[in-house]
Protein backbone atom coordinates (compact mmCIF):
# COMPACT_ATOMS: atom_id res chain seq x y z
CA UNK A 1 0.00 0.00 0.00
CA UNK A 2 1.07 3.65 -0.29
CA UNK A 3 3.14 5.04 1.93
CA UNK A 4 1.12 7.58 3.81
CA UNK A 5 2.33 11.18 5.62
CA UNK A 6 0.41 12.32 8.58
CA UNK A 7 1.37 16.21 10.34
CA UNK A 8 -0.38 16.00 13.95
CA UNK A 9 -0.70 13.48 16.47
CA UNK A 10 -3.05 14.95 18.30
CA UNK A 11 -6.81 13.54 19.66
CA UNK A 12 -7.35 13.18 15.90
CA UNK A 13 -3.95 12.53 14.94
CA UNK A 14 -3.92 9.42 17.41
CA UNK A 15 -7.26 8.21 15.72
CA UNK A 16 -5.55 8.23 12.42
CA UNK A 17 -2.32 6.52 12.91
CA UNK A 18 -4.43 3.75 14.90
CA UNK A 19 -7.00 3.35 11.37
CA UNK A 20 -4.09 3.89 8.95
CA UNK A 21 -1.55 1.15 10.76
CA UNK A 22 -4.82 -0.94 10.95
CA UNK A 23 -5.44 -1.28 7.09
CA UNK A 24 -1.42 -1.76 6.49
CA UNK A 25 -0.45 1.52 5.34
CA UNK A 26 2.83 2.35 5.92
CA UNK A 27 3.01 5.98 8.16
CA UNK A 28 5.41 8.61 8.80
CA UNK A 29 4.46 11.19 11.06
CA UNK A 30 5.68 14.50 12.58
CA UNK A 31 4.15 16.67 15.40
CA UNK A 32 5.73 19.67 17.34
CA UNK A 33 5.23 17.34 20.73
CA UNK A 34 8.15 14.64 20.73
CA UNK A 35 5.53 12.71 23.54
CA UNK A 36 2.83 12.90 20.41
CA UNK A 37 5.08 11.25 17.98
CA UNK A 38 6.08 8.89 20.27
CA UNK A 39 2.17 7.48 20.38
CA UNK A 40 2.90 6.61 17.01
CA UNK A 41 6.41 4.87 16.27
CA UNK A 42 5.30 2.54 19.52
CA UNK A 43 2.52 1.49 16.97
CA UNK A 44 4.77 0.85 13.93
CA UNK A 45 4.71 4.86 12.26
CA UNK A 46 8.36 6.31 11.61
CA UNK A 47 9.15 9.83 12.57
CA UNK A 48 10.14 12.68 10.80
CA UNK A 49 11.76 16.14 12.01
CA UNK A 50 9.19 18.29 9.80
CA UNK A 51 6.47 18.86 7.92
CA UNK A 52 8.66 18.95 4.60
CA UNK A 53 10.47 16.21 5.57
CA UNK A 54 7.16 14.10 5.83
CA UNK A 55 6.45 14.93 2.29
CA UNK A 56 9.44 14.10 0.82
CA UNK A 57 8.70 10.28 1.73
CA UNK A 58 5.16 10.57 0.91
CA UNK A 59 2.90 10.61 -2.13
CA UNK A 60 -0.24 11.40 0.59
CA UNK A 61 -0.30 13.73 3.22
CA UNK A 62 -2.99 14.19 5.78
CA UNK A 63 -3.04 17.26 8.22
CA UNK A 64 -4.93 16.87 11.76
CA UNK A 65 -4.11 20.19 13.08
CA UNK A 66 -5.96 22.28 15.76
CA UNK A 67 -6.51 25.10 13.51
CA UNK A 68 -5.80 27.93 10.30
CA UNK A 69 -2.68 29.16 11.65
CA UNK A 70 -1.16 25.59 12.10
CA UNK A 71 -2.20 24.15 9.03
CA UNK A 72 -0.40 27.55 7.05
CA UNK A 73 2.53 27.27 8.64
CA UNK A 74 2.55 23.48 8.07
CA UNK A 75 1.95 23.91 4.15
CA UNK A 76 4.33 27.29 3.76
CA UNK A 77 6.69 26.80 6.54
CA UNK A 78 9.07 29.28 7.89
CA UNK A 79 10.63 30.38 4.21
CA UNK A 80 13.17 28.45 4.90
CA UNK A 81 12.23 25.11 3.00
CA UNK A 82 10.94 23.86 6.13
CA UNK A 83 7.25 23.79 5.10
CA UNK A 84 5.41 21.15 2.96
CA UNK A 85 4.42 22.42 0.07
CA UNK A 86 8.27 23.56 -1.33
CA UNK A 87 9.15 19.59 -0.52
CA UNK A 88 6.71 18.26 -3.27
CA UNK A 89 7.50 17.30 -6.62
CA UNK A 90 4.23 17.43 -8.02
CA UNK A 91 1.52 14.81 -7.81
CA UNK A 92 1.07 14.16 -4.73
CA UNK A 93 -2.23 14.36 -2.35
CA UNK A 94 -2.95 16.59 0.31
CA UNK A 95 -6.08 15.48 2.55
CA UNK A 96 -6.48 18.30 5.07
CA UNK A 97 -8.40 16.71 7.99
CA UNK A 98 -8.52 19.93 10.54
CA UNK A 99 -11.05 22.43 11.14
CA UNK A 100 -9.72 25.35 9.71
CA UNK A 101 -11.06 29.17 8.41
CA UNK A 102 -12.56 28.08 4.56
CA UNK A 103 -10.13 30.98 3.71
CA UNK A 104 -7.33 28.64 4.68
CA UNK A 105 -8.67 25.69 2.70
CA UNK A 106 -8.78 28.21 -0.69
CA UNK A 107 -5.42 29.20 0.11
CA UNK A 108 -4.16 25.66 0.66
CA UNK A 109 -5.58 24.63 -3.04
CA UNK A 110 -4.67 27.23 -4.43
CA UNK A 111 -0.52 26.57 -3.25
CA UNK A 112 -1.36 22.96 -3.82
CA UNK A 113 -2.58 24.09 -7.44
CA UNK A 114 0.57 25.99 -8.05
CA UNK A 115 2.74 23.23 -6.99
CA UNK A 116 1.08 20.33 -9.31
CA UNK A 117 -0.54 18.82 -6.20
CA UNK A 118 -4.18 17.52 -5.16
CA UNK A 119 -5.87 18.92 -2.41
CA UNK A 120 -9.04 18.36 -0.52
CA UNK A 121 -10.45 19.23 2.75
CA UNK A 122 -12.08 16.84 5.20
CA UNK A 123 -12.92 17.92 8.57
CA UNK A 124 -14.14 15.77 10.50
CA UNK A 125 -16.86 14.92 13.44
CA UNK A 126 -17.46 12.49 16.26
CA UNK A 127 -20.04 13.96 17.75
CA UNK A 128 -23.02 13.54 15.06
CA UNK A 129 -26.25 11.18 16.62
CA UNK A 130 -24.66 8.41 13.75
CA UNK A 131 -21.83 6.14 15.38
CA UNK A 132 -18.83 6.46 14.29
CA UNK A 133 -16.41 9.33 12.51
CA UNK A 134 -17.58 11.01 9.55
CA UNK A 135 -15.65 13.23 7.19
CA UNK A 136 -17.61 16.55 4.95
CA UNK A 137 -15.27 16.63 1.97
CA UNK A 138 -14.54 19.50 -0.35
CA UNK A 139 -12.62 19.59 -3.51
CA UNK A 140 -13.30 18.45 -7.00
CA UNK A 141 -14.74 15.47 -8.39
CA UNK A 142 -12.01 13.39 -9.39
CA UNK A 143 -10.18 14.46 -6.63
CA UNK A 144 -12.49 12.94 -3.87
CA UNK A 145 -12.61 10.31 -6.17
CA UNK A 146 -8.82 9.59 -5.59
CA UNK A 147 -9.16 9.95 -1.98
CA UNK A 148 -11.83 7.73 -1.82
CA UNK A 149 -9.65 4.93 -0.52
CA UNK A 150 -7.49 6.77 2.20
CA UNK A 151 -10.73 8.31 3.48
CA UNK A 152 -12.30 5.20 3.92
CA UNK A 153 -9.24 4.21 6.52
CA UNK A 154 -9.41 7.77 8.11
CA UNK A 155 -13.35 7.37 8.73
CA UNK A 156 -16.34 5.23 8.84
CA UNK A 157 -17.86 7.39 6.17
CA UNK A 158 -16.88 10.36 3.92
CA UNK A 159 -19.49 12.76 1.57
CA UNK A 160 -18.07 14.90 -0.65
CA UNK A 161 -20.10 18.77 0.07
CA UNK A 162 -19.05 20.00 -3.12
CA UNK A 163 -16.02 22.62 -4.00
CA UNK A 164 -13.56 23.77 -1.45
CA UNK A 165 -14.54 25.52 0.79
CA UNK A 166 -18.06 24.10 1.24
CA UNK A 167 -16.74 20.80 3.34
CA UNK A 168 -15.24 23.82 6.20
CA UNK A 169 -18.84 25.27 5.69
CA UNK A 170 -20.38 21.98 6.73
CA UNK A 171 -18.49 21.46 9.37
CA UNK A 172 -18.43 25.11 10.78
CA UNK A 173 -22.52 25.24 10.74
CA UNK A 174 -21.84 21.64 12.40
CA UNK A 175 -19.77 23.29 15.31
CA UNK A 176 -22.89 26.15 15.67
CA UNK A 177 -24.91 23.47 16.07
CA UNK A 178 -23.22 21.62 18.49
CA UNK A 179 -22.17 24.66 20.68
CA UNK A 180 -25.32 26.45 20.46
CA UNK A 181 -27.17 22.83 21.83
CA UNK A 182 -24.66 22.22 24.46
CA UNK A 183 -25.13 25.94 25.35
CA UNK A 184 -28.51 26.40 25.71
CA UNK A 185 -29.06 22.53 27.55
CA UNK A 186 -26.02 24.04 29.74
CA UNK A 187 -28.43 27.21 30.72
CA UNK A 188 -31.50 25.05 31.13
CA UNK A 189 -30.01 22.89 33.66
CA UNK A 190 -28.99 25.26 35.82
CA UNK A 191 -32.08 27.50 35.45
CA UNK A 192 -34.41 24.41 36.69
CA UNK A 193 -31.80 23.88 39.30
CA UNK A 194 -31.72 27.11 40.88
CA UNK A 195 -35.40 27.28 40.85
CA UNK A 196 -35.66 23.77 43.35
CA UNK A 197 -36.48 20.96 40.73
CA UNK A 198 -34.04 18.21 39.52
CA UNK A 199 -33.27 18.37 35.93
CA UNK A 200 -32.24 14.90 36.10
CA UNK A 201 -35.91 14.20 35.20
CA UNK A 202 -35.15 15.72 31.35
CA UNK A 203 -33.54 12.56 31.08
CA UNK A 204 -34.86 10.19 33.09
CA UNK A 205 -38.56 10.85 32.66
CA UNK A 206 -38.42 12.72 29.08
CA UNK A 207 -35.51 10.47 27.72
CA UNK A 208 -33.75 13.90 26.37
CA UNK A 209 -30.19 13.82 25.91
CA UNK A 210 -29.17 16.05 28.52
CA UNK A 211 -25.24 15.75 28.75
CA UNK A 212 -24.93 13.62 32.16
CA UNK A 213 -21.79 15.91 33.14
CA UNK A 214 -24.40 18.88 33.55
CA UNK A 215 -25.96 16.94 36.12
CA UNK A 216 -22.97 15.89 38.40
CA UNK A 217 -20.80 18.89 37.91
CA UNK A 218 -18.05 16.77 36.58
CA UNK A 219 -16.00 19.70 34.88
CA UNK A 220 -12.63 17.57 33.65
CA UNK A 221 -12.60 18.01 29.76
CA UNK A 222 -12.56 13.95 27.67
CA UNK A 223 -10.66 15.78 24.30
CA UNK A 224 -6.96 15.65 24.67
CA UNK A 225 -5.55 19.11 23.40
CA UNK A 226 -7.69 22.42 23.07
CA UNK A 227 -10.92 20.45 24.50
CA UNK A 228 -14.46 20.80 23.50
CA UNK A 229 -14.82 24.06 25.01
CA UNK A 230 -12.43 25.87 23.52
CA UNK A 231 -12.53 24.01 20.03
CA UNK A 232 -16.18 25.62 20.05
CA UNK A 233 -15.34 28.94 21.14
CA UNK A 234 -12.61 28.36 17.98
CA UNK A 235 -14.70 27.08 15.44
CA UNK A 236 -17.45 29.30 16.27
CA UNK A 237 -15.23 31.96 16.06
CA UNK A 238 -14.20 31.23 12.50
CA UNK A 239 -18.13 31.21 11.08
CA UNK A 240 -18.76 34.20 12.52
CA UNK A 241 -15.79 35.59 10.98
CA UNK A 242 -16.94 34.19 7.62
CA UNK A 243 -20.22 35.52 7.96
CA UNK A 244 -19.40 39.09 7.92
CA UNK A 245 -17.29 38.33 4.95
CA UNK A 246 -20.29 36.55 3.19
CA UNK A 247 -22.57 39.34 4.70
CA UNK A 248 -24.54 36.34 6.65
CA UNK A 249 -26.72 37.20 9.76
CA UNK A 250 -25.43 34.50 12.32
CA UNK A 251 -27.18 36.66 15.57
CA UNK A 252 -27.79 33.59 17.75
CA UNK A 253 -24.27 32.26 16.99
CA UNK A 254 -22.75 36.04 18.42
CA UNK A 255 -24.45 35.23 21.39
CA UNK A 256 -23.08 31.55 21.58
CA UNK A 257 -19.71 32.67 20.92
CA UNK A 258 -19.76 35.19 23.54
CA UNK A 259 -20.72 32.74 26.24
CA UNK A 260 -18.08 30.57 24.74
CA UNK A 261 -15.48 33.13 25.22
CA UNK A 262 -16.55 34.05 28.91
CA UNK A 263 -16.63 30.75 29.93
CA UNK A 264 -13.31 29.93 28.85
CA UNK A 265 -11.74 32.64 30.36
CA UNK A 266 -13.10 31.47 33.53
CA UNK A 267 -12.26 27.87 33.43
CA UNK A 268 -9.16 26.13 34.69
CA UNK A 269 -7.10 24.56 32.73
CA UNK A 270 -8.17 20.99 33.08
CA UNK A 271 -12.19 22.11 32.54
CA UNK A 272 -11.62 22.62 28.82
CA UNK A 273 -14.91 21.24 27.94
CA UNK A 274 -18.13 22.68 27.17
CA UNK A 275 -19.04 21.97 30.86
CA UNK A 276 -17.59 24.75 31.98
CA UNK A 277 -20.81 26.72 30.71
CA UNK A 278 -21.97 25.98 33.70
CA UNK A 279 -19.31 28.10 35.74
CA UNK A 280 -20.29 31.00 33.19
CA UNK A 281 -23.95 30.86 34.40
CA UNK A 282 -23.14 30.26 38.17
CA UNK A 283 -21.25 33.55 38.30
CA UNK A 284 -23.89 35.31 36.43
CA UNK A 285 -26.45 34.19 39.04
CA UNK A 286 -24.38 34.32 41.99
CA UNK A 287 -24.33 30.73 42.63
CA UNK A 288 -20.52 30.21 42.16
CA UNK A 289 -20.37 28.22 45.37
CA UNK A 290 -23.25 25.45 44.36
CA UNK A 291 -20.41 22.45 43.46
CA UNK A 292 -18.13 23.56 46.34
Amino acid sequence: MRPIGLVGVGYIGKLFVDRLLAAGYPLTVYDVDDRQTAYATERGATAAESPAEVAREVETLVLALPGSAEVEATMAGGGDGDGAIAAFDGGELVVDASTTRPATSVACEERCDAAGVDFVEAPITGGAPREGYHLMVGGTADRYERASDLLDALGDDHVRVGPVPRGTVFKLGLQMRYAGHRAVDAEVVEFVRDNDVDPSLFSEFLGFDVWERYLTGDFTQDIEGLGGLAIWDKDVGYAREFARERGTALPLAAVVHEAYKAAVRRADDDEGHAAALVRYWLALNDAADRYD
